[in-house]
């Protein structure tokens, strides 16, 4: 019969209780080995390769459109960097530095908060998250600014009863105005809980100094949040496409369903893409697995407010389960989410720092808590790094695009063509896979002609410029559904696969409506 000595169970019970790190640590190791490749199909998505090529191109005049929502504090970070030598890279790297920044940040937090244990087993749930939601963090379009200042505000939550420091205030209050100007979200994923646990915390403490710093930090997000829109809108940029408003109650079941499938995608279980991920039951119990731990903040919110525990501890809890419930509500009560579909798990990316704080703050103060957390993530990070080598953080590994881009650069290249355009799906996202060879404005038919696909564009590309054009249709998506009645007039037509290529002697820009600026 086998049998351990006491000193290798101790050993067995201290490699039980640090195995989320060990699961982090892998998990960094497979998105380091992969991160070119996936990167490269992250830049497939326009969503995710618009702004990087906005940034690029924004040297014209007139308006610039973005979509939906302003992302200012990224375009200034693209701007800012763009004359480096390197910037490209560094772009592309930028949003997975926000997610690894964000989950240091929690480990830090939740070190202060529950000991050695919670902050590095929470940095480590944080990062295990699941291909799809690996994808949006590969790059700074896809609301990666919530999640990392959801973490600064809860450090700065912390700082509040440890620190006097009246910058420090004014600093996160200038940090969140902006990012929130950019992201509207962050009211709800992070400004309001602030506030909820602030007011939670001065109360308990009963210290006036912890209000005041508070409430600077909240006036400078606000004054900073509509300072940022008045100077951006006030230079010519426009935010288009963005509607608020209420759901209709016999769709809020459907919505809450469409909350849980996203929720399971976030931690890698897909019930919501074709092809789901991983086979059952590991699917089943990976769904179990992440659900329970975006509930964990709430319970844990509840449990220390009932069992009246340290004030910093119980408002930091507090501050985690305010932005689970609010971004959980505002999920399901407006339509944004259903119409959107899948890309909706965007919006939630906060509830995975917020679940990973919940399960550290429940398990921190038992052995028995601990083993089983570590377990729950090692096992979660186990599943998610097989998925991750399988594939399925590359979404566009199929897409056409990706055989006929090559040979479309090199037939333009050779009739000595850079400037062109396409519908939204094939226009920046060839032209920054191509390294900015080929620049392509996306437009729409407007009846017999042509008309700006306003998102990530900037007027002037619509503007005549002397040489010659060309015009990509794509049958794949068909955005543009028919060719216009001009490309009769093109001087050669080439068949890539799915695309049509035409080709002009002058600049169809003339056949582009214009609206009024």
């Amino acid at each position: 019969m086998l049998t351990l000595d006491k000193a290798a169970v101790h050993r067995l019970i201290i490699v039980m209780r640090w195995l989320p790190a060990l699961a982090a640590a892998a998990y960094l190791a497979t998105v380091a080995v992969l991160g070119p490749e996936l990167v490269r199909d992250v830049g497939w998505d326009t969503d995710a390769s618009g702004p990087l090529v906005l940034a690029e191109r924004l040297r014209g005049s007139g308006p610039v459109y973005i979509p939906h929502y302003g992302e200012w504090t990224s375009l200034w970070w693209l701007l800012a960097t763009r004359t480096l030598p390197w910037h490209a890279q560094l772009w592309e790297a930028t949003g997975y530095a926000f997610a690894v920044t964000a989950a240091v940040l929690l480990g830090w937090s939740m070190t202060r908060v529950a000991g050695r244990w919670a902050g590095p087993t929470a940095a480590a749930a944080a990062l295990v998250v699941g291909p799809f939601a690996l994808r949006s963090l590969m790059t700074v379009a896809l609301h990666v600014t919530n999640s990392f200042t959801a973490a600064v505000l809860g450090g700065a939550l912390l700082l509040l009863t440890r620190t006097r420091s009246w910058p420090l205030a004014l600093a996160v209050g200038l940090l969140a105005g902006a990012n929130a100007a950019s992201d509207p979200l962050l009211w709800i994923a992070g400004i309001v809980p602030f506030a909820i646990a602030a007011a939670l915390l001065a109360r308990t403490t009963r210290r006036i100094d912890v209000a005041l710093r508070a409430a600077i930090t909240l006036a400078v997000s606000t004054v900073s949040a509509v300072a940022t829109n008045l100077l951006m809108h006030g230079l010519g940029y426009h935010v288009i496409g963005l509607s608020v408003g209420l759901a209709p109650l016999h769709d809020l079941p459907a919505n809450t369903v469409h909350l849980g499938r996203m929720v399971a995608l976030l931690g890698g279980a897909n019930y919501a893409l074709p092809g789901g991920y991983p086979q059952e039951p590991l699917r089943a119990l990976l769904a179990l697995l992440v659900l329970s731990a975006v509930v964990a903040p709430v319970v844990a919110a509840v449990k220390l407010t009932v069992r009246r525990a340290e004030p910093t501890t119980r408002a930091y809890a507090c501050y985690w389960g305010s932005a689970t419930i609010l971004l959980g509500i505002i999920f399901v009560i407006t339509p944004n989410a259903a119409a959107l579909g899948p890309d909706s798990a965007n919006y939630l990316l906060t509830l995975v720092l917020a679940g990973a704080a919940g399960v550290a703050l429940l398990a921190a103060k038992s052995r028995r808590g601990q083993f089983a957390v570590a377990l729950a993530v090692a096992t979660v990070g186990a599943i998610n790094i097989a998925g991750i080598a399988n594939g399925h953080a590359q979404i566009y590994a199929s897409n056409p695009l990706r055989t006929y881009e090559p040979p479309l650069v090199r037939l333009l290249e050779r009739k000595g063509m850079t400037r062109g355009y396409a519908g939204y799906w094939d226009a920046q996202n060839i032209t920054w896979q191509s390294g900015m060879r080929l620049l392509i404005a996306p437009v729409q038919r407007c009846a017999a002609r042509l008309c700006p696909y306003n998102f990530f564009t900037i007027r002037s590309w619509y503007e005549p410029h002397p040489g010659p054009t060309f015009l990509i249709l794509d049958a794949s998506n068909r955005f543009i559904a028919a060719a216009p009645g001009f490309v009769a007039g093109a001087t050669a037509t080439y068949r890539l696969g799915p695309l049509t290529v035409y080709l002009f002697d002058y600049d169809i820009t003339r056949h582009i409506r214009l609206s009024a600026t």
